[in-house]
């Protein structure tokens, strides 16, 4: 909730600053925008549109083709807590993930309520790493044991098709909010989990695959900023 206050707080600023243009323009060839994600910087899941940045330009007054593309980098540390006459490591969790994704629109461009259709190709990536904080007597070694692409913690390769529909709103001529869902297909690979021991001996479990056909659940709000109005 703080997020979208905040989310919206800024269109409000960003229509002030824009106040004395015109109210509406209809999308003409050329139009290019800069598209920022409402519902925060989540994962490029390939069949839901969720990048934080992205580019759409207008290829006539009624198509326009966007990309998205995506990056988190999540490293956190769990501190050990380590009594008189122990030693320790602390434990760690990382998370690293890259996604992008295409799409084309076909708008009506009829008024400051736009309708629009149209389809598109996704794909993410998301790794993962992890180990629990050690502690052991001092004079001897702590045993860490290191986890990658733990099963069940979202590590996997996606890609996907949709096809999408929504409406995008003309606050003015310069700044728009729209709203979509998405029909697609998406196949999901995980990958192998691989457990390594303090001693270097590795254990390997293979990844499954999942697949996904039906309306996306997530609705999606992004901000449009037209760069040439």
């Amino acid at each position: 909730m703080k997020k979208m206050l905040i989310g919206f707080l800024g269109i409000l600023l960003l229509s002030n600053i824009s106040y004395g243009q015109t109210k509406y323009l209809p999308h003409a060839k050329g139009d290019n925008a800069m598209l920022f994600q409402f519902s925060g910087l989540a994962y490029l899941g390939a069949n839901s549109y969720r990048g934080g940045f992205g580019y759409k330009k207008f290829l006539n007054d009624k198509t326009a083709v966007r990309g998205a593309f995506s990056l988190h980098n999540v490293n956190e540390t769990t501190k050990e807590y380590i009594p008189q006459g122990y030693v320790g490591v602390d434990g760690y969790d990382k998370d690293f993930g890259i996604g992008f994704e295409a799409a084309g629109e076909i708008h009506r461009n009829q008024g400051k309520v736009d309708p629009y259709y149209g389809a598109g190709l996704g794909f993410s990536m998301t790794r993962t790493k992890e180990a629990d904080p050690e502690i052991a007597i001092q004079g001897s070694t702590p045993t860490q044991t290191e986890i990658k692409n733990a099963i069940g913690e979202g590590a996997a390769t996606t890609f996907g098709a949709f096809a999408l529909l929504g409406v995008e709103y003309a606050i003015n001529a310069a700044i728009s909010l729209a709203a979509e869902y998405h029909l697609g297909f998406s196949l999901s690979s995980q990958p192998d989990m691989t457990i390594t021991e303090a001693s270097g001996t590795e254990t390997t479990y293979e990844g499954g695959k999942t697949s996904y056909f039906g309306l996306s659940s997530v609705g999606v709000l992004t901000l449009a900023i037209y760069l040439n109005r």
